[in-house]
């Protein structure tokens, strides 16, 4: 890495990466000498430019793809331009006032629909592809349990969670029991079951039939079996996105090859959810850039994520998928404060 020594070479060497980092995002073409000495009134020649583009070169922070051309800034140009110089850039107070009326401000019943305007929100004021993973039933708790009754061989059987979210589960049987147990059967599961976390209840209804001395589990073991079934069955988690057609705008992403394995990232068992459940574990916000992690394979990608939550608890982690020159400054903070607005309206519980 650069060394922070305040002497002139360093200095030089620093903002001629941060000139080029800059102009390459904004261009995406090869930065020249000459283009950077006098867009940046620079007070050497383009001689001394070429020089000390050479050294970051030699130092990894810089490449070039023909002999003649310019210089583009490598994976590690774009970390040290994130950690050391960028400056996040602060959206105007008009920006945030439209992005909350958008998010929370927008009639939502669902967390889906909740989650589907924030992701709108981020593709359009960054331009980029939006996706979140939402955790449907980890870190959440019941809030209400109800039932609906659709012909004698099926139920809705309907979870309302602490966070918002409603739960369809289908229950089929050939013999249902009658409306008035079926009645009885639902004041015991709200009693039952309200305040316990959605992800365990499989485990609490199965060993309170094997240990519970409550009759009521054996007389209703039937539909509690059915409804163990169908939770067990569930998705945990659920991964969407918005504006994939943004990804073609940008020149990186016109070759073909490229463009069908970022195309192959949106499968929900891609890597690219692999990345963001390993980003709700770590900080609050997370940047991925290139191929920093070979693992992963995101050449000329960039991911930057947030997690959201409430009381405490994260649910799960919303960003953008764009080329590595992409405005971090600005897109930054456009995902942070998306991820801040959803955080509140989850723990305001606005229905």
């Amino acid at each position: 890495m650069l060394r922070l020594v305040k002497d002139n070479r360093e200095d030089r060497r620093r903002k001629i990466l941060t000139g080029i980092i800059k102009t390459y995002i904004d261009t995406a073409m090869p930065v020249a000498s000459k283009a950077l000495v006098y867009k940046y009134r620079l007070d050497i020649s383009p001689a001394t430019v070429r020089n000390i583009m050479a050294e970051l070169e030699d130092l990894g922070y810089l490449t070039h793809l023909h002999t003649s051309s310019g210089r583009i800034p490598t994976d590690k140009g774009y970390r040290y331009y994130v950690d050391m110089v960028m400056d996040e850039e602060q959206l105007a107070p008009s920006e945030k006032k439209k992005i909350l009326m958008r998010i929370i401000n927008t009639q939502w019943d669902e967390v889906g629909r909740l989650l589907e305007n924030a992701l709108n929100v981020i593709s359009d004021y960054t331009q980029q592809m939006s996706m979140l993973l939402h955790y449907r039933i980890k870190n959440i708790f019941v809030e209400k349990i109800d039932l609906i009754y659709i012909n004698r061989f099926k139920i809705l059987f309907i979870i309302v969670a602490d966070n918002g979210d409603v739960l369809h589960l289908f229950i089929e049987n050939e013999n249902m029991p009658s409306i008035e147990k079926l009645a009885n059967f639902l004041n015991f599961v709200n009693r039952e079951l309200k305040g316990h976390s959605v992800y365990d209840i499989s485990s609490k209804i199965k060993n309170s039939m094997l240990l519970s001395g409550n009759s009521s589990y054996h007389v209703f073991s039937s539909l509690f079996n059915l409804l163990i079934k169908s939770l067990e069955n569930m998705e945990e988690k659920t991964f969407m996105h918005f504006g994939v057609g943004r990804i073609i705008q940008y020149p990186e992403f016109q070759d073909a090859v490229l463009l069908h394995h970022i195309m192959g990232l949106l499968d929900k068992d891609s890597p690219l959810v692999k990345i963001l459940e390993a980003d709700i574990k770590g900080s609050d916000v997370n940047i991925h850039i290139g191929r920093e992690d070979v693992s992963y394979n995101l050449e000329n990608c960039c991911i930057i994520s947030s997690k959201y939550g409430m009381k405490n608890r994260v649910l799960g982690a919303i960003g953008v998928l764009g080329p590595t020159r992409l405005p971090y400054g600005r897109t930054i903070s456009v995902v942070k404060y998306v991820s801040d607005v959803l955080t509140q309206a989850l723990e305001s519980a606005i229905f």
